[in-house]
Formats: C-alpha cells, sequence, structure tokens
C-alpha cells in the first residue's frame, strides 16, 4: 500500500504532497486515489504519523500512463446516447402487453415527448446545481404525467412501477458501466452518480403518488 518515509534514502530529493493535493492533481477523488493506492497503481509514503504522502513526479509519470478520466461531460453523453435502448424496452417488453395495444398515435407521441423531456430534465439536474429546486419540481411534473397516464391506461401499480423502472435502468446502466470499465470517475462524476439515483426516485414517487391519487378519484 505504502512505503514508510523512514525507508527512503532519497526521501530528501522527492517533493511530497498530501493525498488532497495529489488528488486535486489527478483529477479524481480522494477515495479514488486511496483506492488506487491499495491496488499498487499508484505508490504512497507513509509519513511516522500514518498519513499518506504522494512524490509530485510519480503522480505526473502516472497521469501521463493512465487511462482516461472520466468526467460529468461523459456521464451526460452516455446518458444522451440512450434513446435506442428506450425504444428497444417498448418492443420488447411492452409490445406483448394489451395496454400497450391502447396507445393511439397521439399518445405515443406524448408519452415520447415525455420520455425526452425527463432525459434533458435529468441531464439539467446534474449538470445545473443552481436550477435543481426548479428542476426538481419539474421532473415531479413529469412523473406525475406519467402516473395519470398509466391509471389511465389500467395498468395496475405494479405494472406501473415496472414500467418505469425498465426506462430507468438505460440511464442508470449509464453510470454504472463507468464505474465497471475500472477506469477512473473524477469528483464531479462521482458525485453526480447519487444525485441521478435521487432525481429518479424522485420521479418515481410522483408518478406512484398520482397513480394513487387518479385511482381514489375513480
Amino acid at each position: 500500500m505504502g512505503k514508510s518515509l523512514h525507508d527512503s534514502k532519497s526521501i530528501h530529493r522527492r517533493t511530497l504532497v498530501s493525498i488532497s493535493e495529489a488528488s486535486s492533481m489527478l483529477g479524481v477523488s480522494e477515495a479514488t486515489l486511496r483506492q488506487w493506492t491499495d491496488e499498487g497503481k499508484v505508490r504512497a509514503f507513509i509519513t511516522p504519523g500514518g498519513h499518506r504522502r504522494y512524490d509530485k513526479a510519480e503522480l505526473r509519470s502516472f497521469m501521463g500512463k493512465q487511462h482516461r478520466i472520466h468526467g460529468l461531460k461523459d456521464l451526460v453523453s452516455s446518458i444522451e446516447s440512450t434513446p435506442p435502448q428506450h425504444r428497444q424496452v417498448a418492443h420488447t417488453y411492452f409490445s406483448s402487453a394489451s395496454w400497450y395495444h391502447k396507445l393511439d398515435t397521439q399518445m405515443q407521441k406524448h408519452l415520447a415527448e415525455s420520455g425526452r423531456e425527463l432525459l434533458q430534465l435529468v441531464i439539467k439536474y446534474l449538470t445545473e446545481p443552481a436550477k435543481r429546486s426548479e428542476t426538481e419540481e419539474r421532473v415531479r411534473n413529469v412523473g406525475g404525467d406519467f402516473g395519470n397516464q398509466a391509471a389511465l391506461l389500467g395498468l395496475s401499480l405494479t405494472e406501473t412501477i415496472e414500467t418505469f423502472m425498465l426506462h430507468r435502468n438505460p440511464v442508470m446502466n449509464a453510470a454504472t458501466d463507468l464505474m465497471k470499465r475500472r477506469e477512473a470517475l473524477n469528483e464531479r462524476a462521482v458525485e453526480a452518480i447519487p444525485l441521478l439515483n435521487h432525481i429518479l426516485d424522485e420521479t418515481l414517487i410522483a408518478m406512484v403518488a398520482a397513480y394513487q391519487q387518479y385511482r381514489e378519484k375513480k
């Protein structure tokens, strides 16, 4: 994991930085750097007090050899590329459902537009922190519309939630696929993943609430 400062004869020739400075240099979170150190990818020197220190020259060398570090733009790009997967979900899972054949052209267009709007709102939520409250309210409106439409079409609550989850999966996979490659995510991308999960949860909650309200009125 690391080498003791006392064990290094050439330590006086090194320019050492803290884990905070090192992670900033590499453009990754401290958690990612700790993981790389534990995996032996980046060497750390351990102070007598047990703190990790990193050699600037070795960090620069690592940066030159390191695989690409993914950022928020990469995550957004992955999310933007999911519409074909949503269409595949509709074709694979819903085409045999009785309610799916109740969709006339106008309803299909409305749901498609709502889906595209939700995708853009999710991206806006991740990339525009100052507008998150406003965006979250708009997301709830879209979720509420989905719930009303599902109730109108006669879907059960289970079918409604299942439909949402199947469309949610490609969006969440856009984030998890980056991590599965075991390539680095910078700090903004790491912070965006729980935000992505949160905003989709808000959509689901609004959808279920609207569905139940619709049913109660009947």
